[in-house]
């Protein structure tokens, strides 16, 4: 991880982002639950899962409703269970595509100059 990803530079900055991701991440398995029981119901050839980046970016979006407005929760629950519903990943089970391997120095490269940080 790099420091440029953090909100502040400073070690209390850095403590509280990691502390809200953790926060989030849990309120995010909670809430997607009920979602997850729905896509269990469904007859599908290959079983299907919600979305982790999908859901964690509605909850990002919406946590200040959920969690310090005054507006009901049931309403709000329901639409992100919604939008949880909205890209479901498939699961295949015996899928295994063939990798190519890279070089050492093609790796850095990217990893050096190319990647784009973004959570």
């Amino acid at each position: 991880m790099d420091l440029e990803n953090f909100s502040g530079l400073g070690a209390e900055a850095v403590r509280q982002d990691f502390h809200a991701t953790v926060y989030l991440t849990g309120l995010e398995t909670i809430l997607t639950e009920a979602a997850q029981a729905q896509l269990d119901a469904k007859e599908t050839r290959h079983p299907q899962t919600v979305n982790r980046a999908v859901s964690f970016n509605a909850i990002k979006h919406h946590a200040l409703d959920l969690l310090w407005s005054n507006l009901d929760t049931p309403p709000l629950i329901e639409r992100l269970t919604a939008l949880f519903l909205t890209n479901p990943t498939c699961a295949r089970p015996q899928r295994r595509p063939p990798r190519q391997k890279t070089s050492a120095r093609a790796l850095l490269d990217f990893h050096r100059r190319q990647k784009k940080h973004c959570y």
